[in-house]
């Protein structure tokens, strides 16, 4: 009888080894969206398109119906929503102190900031359920058939979103719907941050087509471009209070960066042939569209010599290059920098993207420069790693939740960025 010899199963070379860890992104693969949205304007309103494999069977069709409002009418819901945010967090006042200038749970103890931050909540999904119904609920039987097959599809789990208008600009990450619609907040249940649009899903607004245009911003050298636009006003002798200390430190440590004080500067950096920075960071005071005593003004940013920049000089500085610019990111760290509005004076959003950004993160309202400037500082240690601008940004509107007890990340709003991201090409020198 043959003696029985032991079997070796070891495998000298296993061609799957290392599947397990996958990166947590793939260069160059743009993300598989679940949800497309589209809107184009006609004469009484906006004729709305909802397709993806999120959204329920409907016979192989797009799901389509007719939003029956104005321009006018949305720039008013619009304004509604920005004076319930900073009622509920900027301008909210406990014992005469405005705890959301700062962070909650650092200045109240983690229990008077919970209930802080739950009465927030409730008063900011109330505000963003409204306006969702002004979108999604304003229309035809076929838009309400639309709004029912994107709720199941909402309310199923996170969903990777593209708004696409070059008409209807929309804080989307402001809009709210419960996850729950038997326990909603028409029959007394309690808000929840996972109702809000950018608190639970990965959604941007696209411009549509342009030409040139790519998410991937590479770049050859060892490290990536950067131009800083900022108030040197803002800066202070103490770092731990310093607005613009620690988000220059992250330039500084990461990036090759300029910094630029005037609108001279500006003008002339901008309209530059050469200019081809990969991130452009501003950081000053700025308004959107503004109407008071006397009369009406256009979305502005004022650097270090106080001469406003507004919307139109933008505009103007567009007309002057002989192309766009290379798709760089733009992280505005300024008031209200993050609006686009209807018309082009209305935000800063649509000049720059007419001048050739590619990417642009900012605020709907006006924001504490300790709170912008935490948010900036850390997206911008998460974006010099190659992380995705949209992941980051949803990231951080949790953390700030959880973490500090403020729900002021999701103010931040993003126009295109679910894709955009930082790759080192050598190729691209």
């Amino acid at each position: 009888m043959e003696q029985q010899q032991d079997l070796d199963f070891s495998l000298p070379f296993d061609g799957y080894d290392g599947l397990g860890d996958l990166p947590r992104i793939t260069p160059r693969t743009v993300q598989e969206r679940s949800i497309h949205l589209r809107f184009h304007k006609v004469h009484d309103g906006y004729l709305v398109h909802a397709h993806g494999p999120a959204l329920p069977y409907d016979g192989n069709d797009l799901y389509s119906g007719r939003l029956r409002v104005d321009q006018e009418q949305i720039s008013q819901s619009l304004e509604d929503i920005h004076d319930a945010w900073l009622k509920a967090t900027v301008l909210h006042k406990v014992e005469g102190a405005y705890p959301f200038a700062g962070f909650p749970y650092q200045t109240l103890g983690e229990r008077n900031a919970r209930e802080l931050l739950q009465e927030a909540c409730e008063t900011l999904a109330r505000a963003g359920q409204i306006l969702y119904g002004d979108i999604f609920k304003s229309g035809d039987d076929d838009l309400d058939r639309l709004e029912v097959a994107l709720a199941q599809a909402l309310r199923n789990g996170p969903q990777i979103i593209t708004v696409t208008s070059p008409d209807l600009f929309i804080p989307w990450g402001l809009l709210y719907l419960h996850p729950d619609d038997q326990q909603g907040l028409h029959a007394g249940g309690a808000a929840s941050w996972d109702g809000f649009f950018g608190y639970t899903h990965l959604i941007e607004h696209s411009l549509g087509r342009v030409d040139g245009y790519s998410p991937f911003i590479e770049h050859g050298g060892e490290r990536p471009k950067a131009s800083l636009y900022l108030d040197t006003r803002l800066a202070k002798a103490g770092e731990a209070d310093c607005p613009l200390c620690p988000v220059r430190h992250v330039f500084d440590t990461h990036a090759a960066s300029e910094v630029w004080t005037t609108k001279a500067e500006t003008a002339q950096r901008l309209t530059a042939s050469d200019c081809t920075d990969h991130i452009l960071v501003f950081g000053a005071h700025a308004t959107g569209n503004r109407t008071d005593h006397r009369g009406q003004k256009s979305a502005r940013i004022v650097l270090t010599d106080d001469k406003p920049i507004l919307a139109g000089d933008i505009k103007d500085w567009a007309r002057y290059r002989h192309q766009l610019l290379p798709s760089p990111l733009c992280f505005m760290m300024a008031c209200e920098g993050g609006r686009a509005g209807q018309y082009d004076q209305q935000g800063l959003a649509r000049p720059l993207f007419k001048l050739g950004i590619g990417c642009l993160v900012g605020p709907q309202i006006e924001v504490p420069p300790s709170v912008a400037s935490t948010l900036a500082t850390r997206f911008f240690e998460e974006f010099f790693k190659g992380e995705r601008a949209a992941c980051i940004l949803r990231d951080l509107t949790q953390d700030f939740i959880s973490q500090h007890a403020s729900p002021l990340g999701l103010a931040f709003t993003l126009i295109r960025g679910i894709d955009t991201c930082l790759i080192h090409s050598p190729q691209a020198e």
